[in-house]
């Protein structure tokens, strides 16, 4: 966008911009609000900002921001945008003030690094918390396992055991044959091994979803 000759005279031409809270800021250059929407739109993907007193305090970090790059920029080259010369000592008194309170109003938002390691350190912690429960609950699955399976054998053993002492007619005084051995597996050992592995995997389950 260029200025004519009719737009001198009215004045500068602004370009604006809606900060985060809703409202319209008016900025002096493309660039500027290319920067400032960017840079906006960043800090509303990466931190989670719904409060509208945060996002008012968010407007006003991003104007102090915005001045420290606008005046990073003149420092640098030399020169405002009006080709005017600087006074470098000033500006970097005004920069050296402008980047403590920014470091204050992040730390107040809770958007500085401090508070961001602080946090992916409370989140490692529980989730290795987590793990640990979640590792003694396997174990005693496990030792529900060894148990039953345990108990289940010797229980078998007894069976077949019995079955080879006996004679035919012993066998049929005590009901006692191959078939209702196989039967005693299926329904003793078989069904109650399955469904303790079905109640395991359905816990298992959501333990993922919870770690996720």
């Amino acid at each position: 966008m260029s200025a004519t000759v009719d737009d001198l005279e009215l004045g500068p031409i602004l370009f604006t911009a809606t900060t985060p809270s809703g409202t319209v800021l008016n900025l002096q250059t493309p660039d500027e609000r290319a920067w400032y929407e960017n840079r906006r739109d960043r800090y509303l993907t990466d931190n989670k900002v719904t409060n509208v007193s945060d996002l008012q305090d968010l407007d006003r970090l991003m104007v102090l921001e915005l001045m420290v790059y606008r005046w990073s920029m003149w420092l640098g080259q030399g020169f405002d945008y009006q080709f005017a010369h600087i006074n470098e000592g000033e500006l970097k008194d005004s920069l050296k003030s402008f980047s403590i309170e920014i470091r204050l109003l992040k730390a107040n938002l809770g958007i500085d690094k401090a508070t961001r390691d602080k946090d992916k350190g409370a989140d490692l912690a529980a989730y290795i918390d987590n793990l640990l429960q979640r590792a003694k609950e396997f174990g005693y699955h496990r030792n529900e396992q060894y148990a039953m399976a345990v108990t289940k054998l010797h229980s078998l053993r007894s069976l077949v055991e019995t079955f080879d002492r006996c004679d035919e007619e012993e066998r049929r005084f005590l009901d006692l044959s191959e078939e209702k051995i196989l039967e005693w597996i299926r329904v003793e050992v078989i069904k109650p091994w399955d469904e303790m592995a079905a109640a395991f995997r359905k816990e298992q389950a959501m333990w993922i979803r919870s770690l996720a």
